[in-house]
């Protein structure tokens, strides 16, 4: 019985922890769009990791940028196939942080999508 209990619970907690994950980034961007400053960054890595058990692969571009206060942050994010060919490490990325949280940020584009989409 126990045991049965176990093998429920897991799947239970793992879905509900990726729930609170997307609701987290969610309320950031949104975040993002109300309260986002526009800066470049410099893109410091990149990556193309295998997406789970499938054949397909995932894009990351890891780029640094410094907020108002002078303070230096770094972040990673999943990008296009074209956002990620045409950054080459070493070159800048538009990006933008949260004024009230400058450790949040994510790619320019990926914020006007988003604005676009509240809009809406």
């Amino acid at each position: 019985m126990i045991g049965l209990f176990i093998g429920l619970l897991v799947p239970v907690l793992l879905v509900g922890a990726m729930i609170v994950l997307v609701v987290k980034r969610g309320l950031q961007f949104r975040e993002l769009c109300e309260h986002g400053v526009e800066t470049t960054a410099q893109v410091v890595g990149k990556r193309s990791v295998k997406a789970g058990s499938s054949t397909s692969r995932r894009q990351k571009l890891v780029y640094r940028y410094t907020d108002s206060a002078g303070m230096t942050h770094e972040h990673t994010s999943v990008v296009t196939w074209d956002v990620y060919n045409r950054h080459e490490e070493g070159s800048e990325i538009e990006v933008v942080y949260s004024a009230k949280n400058p450790a949040v940020s994510a790619p320019k584009y990926l914020v006007d999508q988003a604005r676009g989409a509240l809009r809406n």
